[in-house]
């Protein structure tokens, strides 16, 4: 199963670009899945969505096979343990 990466608007969202720009950086394959921001209301799609991945309802979230990571660091760190 490829990685998946859940973004918001990579032009909006520097959280979301940067571990979006280090797996292209280093070669390592994955699934962007794009999450638009209608609103950062609790009830709002988005936050819905990202709850399903994320207790935090934030971007950007990193699942890897079931198991996610949403701190832009700890991504980084969890990608150069694993690759």
């Amino acid at each position: 199963m490829a990685l998946q990466l859940y973004v918001g608007n990579k032009n909006y969202s520097s959280w979301s670009m940067r571990p979006w720009v280090l797996l292209k950086q280093a070669g390592i394959p994955f699934d962007e899945v794009m999450v638009r921001f209608d609103s950062f209301d609790v009830d709002s799609v988005f936050k819905k969505r990202l709850r399903a991945v994320n207790p935090l309802g934030k971007v950007p979230v990193l699942v890897d096979d079931g198991f996610a990571i949403w701190d832009t660091l700890a991504i980084a760190e969890y990608l150069a343990e694993r690759f």
